[in-house]
C-alpha cells in the first residue's frame, strides 16, 4: 500500500534503513555489477568505487612459468609469469615478469603508508561533518524510508554512511545466481584468454583470492631476489610465493582499490562495465600524436612528427578500441573496427619498429609502442583474436555497400505523419534509462510532442529533455550547422537553449564553414533519436515547427475548444462503489470487507458500517492489494431521490458493475445499505485524444490508489487522513453483520462526506530486504512495482527495486505503466485550442520562417492565409538495428568532438554497447511491430564522418530494388530530381532505372505500375502570381527535367524506347484539401516530405533521403535510411493472381492509399464513393486506372474550377497564368455550388500538373540569386 508516498510494510516484513548515503543506494553495491551509466562517472566518482565489482570473489592463479629463449635483452628477469584472473563472469590472462612484481610491492606500500597518515584526518573529517550535519537536520528518517512514519511508531536508528557491509560470497550466490544456460552462451570471446564467461562450478569449487566479507589476510613477505639469481629447481617455489603474496595483497581494500593494482591486472574503468562487453586485452602503451586521416595539413604534421609520444591506455572490446588519457581516466578516441580496419597494414611496413603496431580503420591510423618487442607481439596477436571473432562481421563487405550487416531479427514499426511519431518518442525519452541521441537537420525546442496541449508545457520537447536529464539520463544532440545568410534556422539559439536547461545536455552542431573544408552547401540530414541504444527512430520528421500533422490535415487553426457536458447519469453512488468492488474481487478475497463511513465536516467519522464481498472463481485483473478511498461529496438534490428509491441501491450496484466498461470482473454479490449520498465521483485517467475511454488495467486501478492516498495538509484540520487506510485505536472495529438491502437507512445528522474502504487480511511477505518481494513472483508483480516507483524520491533509488530482479527490462516496465496512465482525460474534447501556436501555424509559399527563437509569435495572418499541411513517415526498430543506428551517431559525434571539441571534457567521446544479450521490453512492441529484415543504409563522407571514402549505399538499395522489382514501385519523396545520362546536372540514377524497369515490363508485356508521390510545388517561398523568381522555380525547374521536359526526362526517353503511353505504367501525384477560413472556402495542398520506398509489398526504405544528387550521391548531405524486407506475410493480390504481402509493407502502403483516397476514420472530408475501393490489388486496371488515376483526375478538375489552383495543365505560359488568377473563382462567386462541387471529391488525390509553365524557361537566371548559385546547391 502506498500512504503519502511511502510503501505501507507488512508486520514480519525486514525492514532496511535506505536514509543511507548515494554510495549506499547505488546500484553497483545492491546489484553486483556496474551499470552502464557509470561510463559518463568522472574520476574521484569512479575510484571511490573502485575497479571491481561489488560484492563478487576475485581469484588469482599463476598458471604458467616459462623462460624466455626469445629474447636476449631481459638478463635479470628471463622468466614470464602468466597469471589467470577470474572476477564473476570475467576469466583473462595477463603476462608478467619478476620485475613487475617488484614494482607493483614497491608501490602498494607506498600507497599504504600515505594511507595511514592520511586516515586520522579523513576520520576527524567526516565525524565532525556528520555531527553538524545532525544538529541541523537531525536524524530522522528522510520519506521513502521503510521506517518513516513507520505505523508500529519504534524507533529505528539510522546507520552510518560507513557502516554499509558487503554481501558475503553465500548471500551473493543466492541473490544473484549465474544461470547455467548463461555459462553456455558464447560471449564476446570463444576462449577464456579473451573474456569468456566463467564456469559457475569453477568458482565455487575453488577457493578465491578475495571474497566479499572475508577479513584482510597478512601480507606475506615479498621475495626480493631477482629471478636471475635464482636455480630453476626454485621457480616453482617461486611462483607459490608470488601466488600468495598477490592473493593476500587484494584481501585489502585499500591495496584492491589502488589504480596501480588495477593496472597490474590490466583493468580499467571500462572492463567491467555492463553492456559494452567482455574484458578483452588492454594496458599502458605510448601513442604517436595525431593520425587522423581526413584533413591532414600542416598543423596534423606538426602535431605528428615535432609532438612527444605520449602515454595511453589502450583497450580492446568486441566491436572496437579505443585509448583512455591515464591522467583523467576519459576516452581520447574511439576506432571502430569497419571494412577498412587492419593490424600493421603492408603498406605501413618501413614505418614500424621493433616494439611499434599500427591499428588502421576508415578514419584513423594508431601508432602505438610497447615497453619490450615480445609485448607488440601479444598485443597484434590478441587484437587479432577479437577480429576474428566478434570483429570479423564488420570487415566482411556488405549488401548495397553499406557500413551495416543485415539484420535477420530485427523488429520494425511505422508511423505516417508527426503525431503518432512525436508522442511515442516523447513516451520513449520518458522511459530512458541512460541515454538520448538525437541527430536533426532543424531543431526546435519548443515543440509541443503531444497535442491537444491539455497538459501545459509538460510534453514540450525542451521539457521533456529536462525531466530525462534530472533524472540522471545523459542527453546528446547533433545539429546541423546552417549557413546563416541563407537559411534561417538560428540552430545556435537551439544550442543555448537546451544546454541552458541542465548540465546533462550536450549540444554540437556541424559543419563549421571554412573554406578548406568545402562544406558550405551541404547538410547533415538526418532524423534520428536514440534512445539507451535500444530503440532508433529513423524516418524523415524533424523536431520543428510546421511538422506536426495527422491524417486530417487542416488547413484552419484559430483555437477555439468546446468542452461537451458529462451525462448526469454518469455521477451515481454505485459507480463510486465500482473500484472498492473491484479491489475486493480480487484473489483470496473471502474475508475482504467494504467499509463504508460518514464524515462531518472535519472529516470525522459519524458511523462505520461493513458489508461482505463474495466472489466467483473467475478472478479479477487486479492482482495485488489495494485500499481505494473514494470521497464523494454530498449533493442534496440526488440525495431525496437515492431516498425515495431506497432498496434499489443493491440492484444498481450491481448494474454500475455490468456497465463497467474494460474490466473482467467476477460475479459478486454484495449485501449493502442503500446509498443516501450520491455526486460526482473522481474520474479516472483518460488515455489519448480518441472519444472514448481508454480500457482501464491493472496499472490504471494502481495509479487511481496512489493519486487518491490521503495527504497531509496544513488545511485538514482534526481529519486524519489514514483513518481510512488503518483505523485509529479509538475507533471501533468494524460489525461483521450484513445488514437488510431493503432496509432503508438515511445518513446520520451531520454527514458531509461519504468514504469507502476496502479492508482485506494480507498474507506475510517472507523476510527481505526488497520491500516488492509478497507472495507473487518479483518478475510477475508488476503492480507492486508500478506503486513503489511512484514515491516521491523514485528518481535516486529508481535501480533499487526495478533493476534488483534477473530481468533488467523491469524498469522500463515501470515506466510504461506509470507513463500509460499519466495522461489527461481528454474524452469530452472537440478540438483544441491551437494546435498550432504560433510558429507552428506556417505556409511555406506564402513566407518562411523568420525569428524561429520566438516560438509563439505569430508571423502567418491565420485569419486569411490557411496553413500548409505537411505529410511525412517516420519509423521505429528495436534491438541490434538500433545499436547500428546509435554505432552511426556514436562515429558521428566522435568525429564531430575531435574535429571541433577534442579537448573539451564536458563533451565526452562515446562508446557503442555491445550486440550480446539484448533484452527488448515487451510493452515496447504492439500489433503494428513486424518482424524483418533490417539494415542501415547511409550517405555519408569525409566531411560528415571522417572517413576516408564515400557511402552511397542508400542509392546503391534505390537502384537493385527497383531494378529488380516484379510488379509495382511505389514512392513518396519530397524531391523527384534525377536526369537520365545527364552527368553534367544530375549523377544518380534512380530515374534510369526507373526507365529501364518500365521498358522491360512494356517490351515483355508484363503488367507493372510506377506510383510517385511529390508535393505540387517544392516548400520554399516564393510568389508565382507575381512572376518573381525564387528558389522554388529553380528546384521546379530541374524537377520537370527529370520527369516530362528535355530529352533527359523520364517521359521523353520512353517514348524514345517504343512506350508509346507513358501513362499506363506511371502515375505522378500530390495531395490537395480544402476547408472554410473565416466563412470563405480556402485550398492548399499537402507537402509531402516523405523518403520513402515500397517495392512488391516485400521491400520498404524508409529515411531521410530525397530522390537527388544532395541525399544520393553520398559525398554532399549525410543521410540515414532503414531497408525492411519483410519475413512475416498475408495474402493478397497481384494483378488478379493470389500473392503473398509481407506485413510490414502491404500495411504501410493500404495506410497511406486510404489517408490519399479519404477511406481513414476522422478525416476532414470523408469519402462517398459510388463504388468500392479494393486496396488489395495495387497493380490491376481496375484499380490503377479506374479508380487511382480516374480520382486524381476528377479531384484535380474540380479543385480547378473551385478554386482556380495553382499549379494547374491549364497554364502554360507567364501570360495564361496572369489571366488564370485574375478570374474570379467559383468559391468566390457561387459559395453553395463550390461546396456541392467539393462535396464530389474523392480524398486529397491529385494529378501533378506535368504541363504547368511548360512554354516558360524556368532555369536560374543570371539576373537572379538563383543563378550566382551553383547548379548542385538545387539537385
Amino acid at each position: 500500500m502506498v500512504a503519502n508516498g511511502n510503501i505501507d510494510h507488512q508486520p514480519g516484513d525486514e525492514l532496511v534503513c535506505t536514509c543511507d548515503t548515494e554510495a549506499a543506494q547505488s546500484p553497483r553495491r545492491r546489484r553486483g555489477y556496474i551499470p552502464y551509466s557509470s561510463v559518463y562517472e568522472s574520476q574521484d566518482e569512479y575510484r571511490r568505487n573502485g575497479y571491481w565489482i561489488p560484492g563478487l570473489p576475485i581469484d588469482v592463479r599463476i598458471v604458467k612459468v616459462e623462460r624466455d629463449a626469445v629474447s636476449a635483452i631481459h638478463l635479470l628477469n628471463p622468466y614470464v609469469y602468466t597469471i589467470e584472473v577470474e572476477h564473476g563472469k570475467f576469466k583473462w590472462q595477463i603476462q608478467k615478469r619478476y620485475k613487475d612484481f617488484s614494482v607493483l610491492a614497491t608501490q602498494l606500500m607506498n600507497h599504504r603508508a600515505i594511507v595511514r597518515m592520511k586516515n586520522p584526518f579523513v576520520r576527524l573529517f567526516k565525524s565532525t561533518q556528520q555531527e553538524i550535519s545532525d544538529a541541523i537536520h537531525g536524524r530522522e528518517h528522510r520519506p521513502g524510508c521503510p521506517f518513516y512514519d513507520s505505523p508500529n511508531m519504534e524507533v529505528h536508528p539510522m546507520p552510518r554512511a560507513n557502516e554499509m557491509p558487503y554481501v558475503s560470497l553465500d548471500e551473493a550466490n543466492r541473490q544473484f545466481p549465474v544461470d547455467a544456460e548463461d555459462t553456455k552462451r558464447p560471449t564476446s570471446s570463444s576462449n577464456s584468454s579473451n573474456g569468456s564467461t566463467a564456469n559457475e562450478t569453477d568458482v565455487l569449487n575453488r577457493q578465491p583470492a578475495y571474497m566479499p566479507g572475508s577479513p584482510p589476510a597478512n601480507i606475506p613477505h615479498f621475495p626480493i631476489t631477482p629471478d636471475s639469481m635464482i636455480g630453476t629447481e626454485h621457480i616453482s617455489e617461486r611462483k607459490q610465493r608470488l601466488e600468495e603474496w598477490l592473493r593476500a595483497a587484494l584481501t585489502l581494500s585499500v591495496n584492491r582499490n589502488y589504480h596501480e593494482m588495477a593496472e597490474f591486472f590490466e583493468i580499467s574503468r571500462y572492463s567491467f562495465i555492463n553492456e559494452i562487453g567482455g574484458k578483452y586485452k588492454e594496458g599502458m602503451l605510448k601513442k604517436r600524436p595525431g593520425g587522423g586521416k581526413v584533413y591532414v595539413g600542416m598543423k596534423q604534421c606538426c602535431v605528428r612528427y615535432l609532438l612527444p609520444w605520449t602515454k595511453r591506455w589502450l583497450l580492446v572490446k568486441d566491436t572496437y578500441l579505443c585509448y583512455i588519457n591515464p591522467s583523467n581516466e576519459r576516452v581520447r578516441m574511439v576506432l571502430l573496427m569497419d571494412e577498412g580496419f587492419k593490424v600493421n597494414p603492408k603498406e605501413f611496413e618501413g614505418v614500424l619498429k621493433e616494439r611499434e603496431f599500427l591499428i588502421v580503420n576508415q578514419q584513423h591510423v594508431l601508432h602505438m609502442k610497447c615497453k619490450r618487442i615480445d609485448d607488440a607481439e601479444y598485443w597484434c596477436h590478441k587484437i587479432d583474436e577479437v577480429v576474428a571473432s566478434t570483429g570479423q562481421l564488420w570487415l566482411n563487405p556488405k549488401r548495397f555497400g553499406s557500413s551495416f550487416p543485415v539484420r535477420d531479427n530485427g523488429l520494425c514499426e511505422w508511423f505516417v505523419d508527426a503525431r503518432g511519431y512525436w508522442e511515442r518518442a516523447a513516451n520513449m525519452i520518458e522511459f530512458a534509462r541512460e541515454e538520448v541521441f538525437i541527430a536533426d537537420w532543424w531543431l526546435c525546442p519548443e515543440v509541443f510532442m503531444k497535442r491537444p496541449m491539455a497538459e501545459g508545457n509538460r510534453w514540450r520537447l525542451d521539457m521533456v529533455l529536462k525531466r530525462a536529464a534530472e533524472r540522471g539520463v545523459k542527453i546528446f544532440v547533433l545539429v546541423y550547422k546552417e549557413v546563416e545568410f541563407a537559411l534561417g534556422l538560428n540552430s545556435l539559439y537551439s544550442k543555448r537553449h537546451l544546454q541552458g536547461l541542465h548540465p546533462n545536455i550536450k549540444v554540437m552542431r556541424h559543419p563549421d564553414h571554412y573554406f578548406s573544408t568545402g562544406t558550405f552547401l551541404w547538410a547533415h540530414h538526418e532524423k534520428l533519436i536514440i534512445i539507451d541504444q535500444l530503440v532508433a527512430f529513423v524516418g524523415g520528421i524533424d523536431l520543428c515547427y510546421g511538422r506536426w500533422d495527422d491524417h486530417k490535415h487542416v488547413l484552419t487553426d484559430l483555437g477555439s475548444i468546446q468542452v461537451e457536458p458529462r451525462k448526469p447519469d454518469e455521477f451515481n453512488m454505485t459507480n463510486g462503489l465500482v473500484a472498492a468492488v473491484e479491489a475486493a474481487a480480487s484473489d483470496n478475497n473471502k474475508d475482504a470487507v467494504v467499509v463504508q463511513q460518514y464524515l462531518d465536516e472535519k472529516g470525522k467519522p459519524l458511523e462505520e458500517d461493513v458489508f461482505y464481498v463474495e466472489a466467483e472463481k473467475k478472478p479479477s485483473r487486479l492482482k495485488a492489494n489495494m485500499s481505494k478511498v473514494i470521497n464523494i461529496k454530498r449533493n442534496a438534490a440526488r440525495q431525496a431521490d437515492l431516498d425515495a428509491k431506497g432498496g434499489d441501491s443493491a440492484d444498481a450496484l450491481k448494474s454500475a458493475l455490468g456497465e463497467h466498461k474494460g474490466v473482467d470482473l467476477p460475479s459478486v454479490k454484495v449485501s449493502a445499505a442503500p446509498a443516501t449520498a450520491s455526486v460526482p465521483t473522481e474520474q479516472g485517467p483518460g488515455g489519448d485524444s480518441a472519444s472514448a475511454p481508454r480500457t482501464p488495467t491493472a496499472a490504471n486501478a494502481a495509479l487511481k490508489v496512489w493519486r487518491q492516498r490521503p495527504r497531509k495538509t496544513p488545511s485538514s484540520g482534526e481529519h486524519d487522513t489514514k483513518s481510512s487506510l488503518r483505523p485509529r485505536k479509538s475507533s471501533p472495529k468494524p460489525k461483521k453483520e450484513k445488514v437488510d438491502l431493503n432496509e432503508e437507512r438515511p445518513a446520520p445528522p451531520g454527514t458531509h462526506s461519504v468514504q469507502f474502504v476496502v479492508r482485506r487480511p494480507r498474507e506475510r511477505s517472507p523476510h527481505s530486504r526488497n520491500p516488492l518481494r509478497g507472495t507473487e513472483s518479483r518478475n510477475s508483480n508488476v503492480l507492486r512495482k508500478v506503486i513503489a516507483n511512484l514515491q516521491t524520491n523514485r528518481t535516486r533509488r529508481r535501480w533499487r527495486y526495478a533493476i534488483e530482479t534477473e530481468d533488467q527490462t523491469d524498469e522500463y516496465l515501470v515506466n510504461y505503466y506509470r507513463a500509460q496512465e499519466a495522461q489527461p482525460d481528454m474524452s469530452g474534447l472537440q478540438g483544441a485550442g491551437k494546435l498550432f501556436p504560433g510558429k507552428d501555424y506556417v505556409n511555406y509559399i506564402h513566407k518562411d520562417f523568420i525569428e524561429v527563437e520566438d516560438a509563439f509569435t505569430d508571423f502567418t495572418d491565420r485569419y486569411t492565409i490557411p496553413r500548409m499541411p505537411w505529410h511525412d513517415i517516420h519509423s521505429v526498430t528495436y534491438g541490434e538495428v538500433a545499436r547500428d543506428v546509435a554505432r552511426h551517431f556514436i562515429q558521428r559525434w566522435n568525429a564531430t568532438k575531435s574535429e571541433k571539441l577534442k579537448d573539451n571534457e564536458a563533451y565526452p567521446y562515446l562508446v557503442p554497447k555491445s550486440y550480446d544479450w539484448i533484452k527488448i521490453p515487451k510493452v515496447f512492441l504492439n500489433a503494428n511491430t513486424f518482424p524483418a529484415e533490417i539494415q542501415v543504409l547511409r550517405s555519408v563522407a569525409n566531411w560528415s564522418t571522417l572517413i576516408d571514402h564515400t557511402e552511397c549505399s542508400i542509392q546503391q538499395a534505390y537502384l537493385s530494388l527497383i531494378a529488380n522489382s516484379k510488379h509495382y514501385i511505389y514512392i513518396e519523396n519530397q524531391f523527384f530530381v534525377s536526369l537520365i545520362n545527364s552527368p553534367d546536372v544530375t549523377t544518380n540514377e534512380i530515374c534510369k532505372v526507373i526507365c529501364e524497369r518500365i521498358i522491360k515490363a512494356h517490351r515483355d508485356g508484363e503488367t507493372y505500375r510506377v506510383y510517385i508521390m511529390i508535393p505540387l510545388l517544392p516548400g520554399f517561398e516564393g510568389d508565382l502570381k507575381n512572376l518573381q523568381y525564387s528558389a522554388l522555380l529553380a528546384v521546379l525547374h530541374f524537377t520537370y527535367l527529370s520527369i516530362s521536359r528535355g530529352p533527359h526526362s523520364l517521359m521523353e526517353c520512353l517514348k524514345k524506347a517504343g512506350v508509346d503511353d507513358p501513362w499506363r505504367y506511371v502515375s505522378f501525384n500530390g495531395i490537395r484539401t480544402y476547408d472554410e477560413l473565416c466563412g470563405k472556402l480556402t485550398t492548399e495542398f499537402i507537402y509531402v516530405h516523405c523518403k520513402l520506398l515500397i517495392v512488391d509489398d516485400l521491400h520498404t526504405i524508409i529515411g531521410s533521403a530525397n530522390i537527388n544528387d544532395r541525399s544520393q550521391a553520398g559525398n554532399r548531405d549525410s543521410e540515414v535510411c532503414l531497408c525492411i524486407t519483410d519475413k512475416e506475410f498475408v495474402p493478397s493480390l497481384m494483378n488478379g493472381k493470389p500473392y503473398r504481402g509481407g506485413k510490414f509493407a502491404t500495411s504501410l502502403r493500404k495506410r497511406l492509399m486510404s489517408e490519399h483516397l479519404g477511406l481513414l476514420e476522422g478525416v476532414l472530408h470523408p469519402s462517398r464513393p459510388e463504388f468500392d475501393i479494393n486496396l488489395e490489388d495495387p497493380i490491376c486496371d481496375s484499380f490503377f486506372v479506374d479508380v487511382w488515376c480516374k480520382i486524381a483526375s476528377d479531384n484535380t478538375r474540380i479543385y480547378e474550377d473551385v478554386f482556380r489552383v495553382i499549379p494547374t495543365d491549364m497554364v502554360e505560359s507567364f501570360d495564361q497564368l496572369r489571366e488564370w488568377t485574375k478570374e474570379l473563382s467559383l468559391a468566390d462567386s457561387n459559395p453553395d455550388e463550390a461546396k456541392s462541387r467539393l462535396r464530389k471529391t474523392i480524398g486529397n488525390l491529385v494529378q501533378f500538373p506535368t504541363m504547368f509553365l511548360v512554354k516558360e524557361n524556368l532555369s536560374p537566371q543570371i539576373t537572379s540569386k538563383e543563378g550566382l548559385a551553383p547548379t548542385a546547391l538545387f539537385v
